[in-house]
């Protein structure tokens, strides 16, 4: 079967929310930072930060394969699973699984996949999403409920294995999926977490962005937390002189927003990802009705992340 149960262009929920239509690649998003501040920006490539010591006056650096190094201050930005954080917060941050696994890697694209990103659910809560780019290809998603047992932690060929078994039976157009999964170089699966931590920044050392405080792709505000919170950042170290004003100004500003962000709507994921044939035609009806735009607009405020409930601060950076 390939019948359509709900169609929501990208108009629906005023253009925001699950289908919003302003979206940029990771790769085309950090090819674009580095094209605009390498010119000013020491970048170091094939490397990471294995102890971090802070002095009180400087922050003495130990990477894996450069030289030692000083700094003045290090804010950690290296994602929700940031080994540099763990150096000094590790002792605090709190990762909280929100109870899903999901695998994203590049498929060929095929005539079906059309121009628009199609969800198909399966029982036992699997989810296969292919996502035509603006590149060629298409960008698929192959998601499945898990317990924290550490199936990110697996080698690749084994998470590839996983997921053949996982998803066995799961119809549609899954096996085109599965057997193109074998050949991307760009495959990467990762349980889905949020980081809770009491404070971004002790001492001379801060953080940022998913190592500061990941909401989950599900909350669909990584993209919008992360440049924001390395612009009040930036913006309050340029307006204080002492570092330690303003750490505690960016924190002071943010967190309001970042626990807005945090907070997921009732029931998901599981309400997105039902586990039998009656509770996946339960979702479908949902959402059939929900693409009516009555109904879509009464669902706003469930569905539409709070990005526009943050004002930036005019720092004029």
């Amino acid at each position: 079967m390939n019948r359509t149960k709900a169609a929501f262009a990208s108009g629906t929920f005023g253009g925001q929310g699950p289908i919003a239509d302003l979206e940029i690649l990771r790769a085309d998003l950090s090819r674009i930072l580095y094209e605009t501040t390498h010119t000013h920006t020491e970048y170091l490539f094939d490397d990471e930060i294995t102890q971090l010591s802070d002095t009180g006056k400087k922050v003495d650096v130990t990477f894996r394969n450069g030289p030692d190094r000083t700094f003045d201050l290090v804010v950690a930005a290296d994602g929700a699973c940031s080994r540099t954080r763990d150096l000094i917060f590790g002792d605090t941050t709190d990762i909280r699984p929100v109870g899903l696994t999901t695998a994203y890697f590049t498929i060929l694209r095929q005539p079906s996949d059309g121009t628009w990103a199609r969800w198909h659910n399966a029982t036992q809560g699997r989810t296969a999403t292919p996502r035509p780019d603006n590149r060629g290809t298409t960008r698929a998603s192959l998601s499945y409920p898990s317990p924290p047992r550490g199936d990110e932690r697996l080698a690749p060929d084994a998470q590839k294995k996983l997921l053949r078994r996982l998803f066995i039976g799961a119809g549609w157009e899954v096996p085109r999926i599965l057997t193109a999964m074998g050949t991307p170089d760009d495959f990467f699966l990762d349980s889905v977490t949020q980081v809770r931590m009491p404070s971004w920044a002790r001492e001379r050392v801060a953080v940022v962005g998913d190592a500061a405080y990941c909401a989950s792709p599900l909350s669909g505000m990584g993209t919008s937390l992360a440049p924001t919170g390395a612009y009040v950042l930036a913006g309050e170290l340029a307006h204080h002189a002492h570092h330690g004003i303003a750490f505690a100004r960016y924190e002071h500003i943010l967190r309001p927003y970042v626990t807005r962000a945090q907070h997921l709507p009732p029931g998901v994921p599981r309400i997105a990802s039902p586990r039998t044939r009656a509770g996946i035609h339960a979702l479908n009806t949902v959402l059939r009705a929900a693409s009516r735009s009555r109904i879509a607009k009464a669902l706003n405020r469930f569905l539409v992340p709070p990005a526009d409930t943050f004002t930036l601060p005019p720092y004029g950076l």
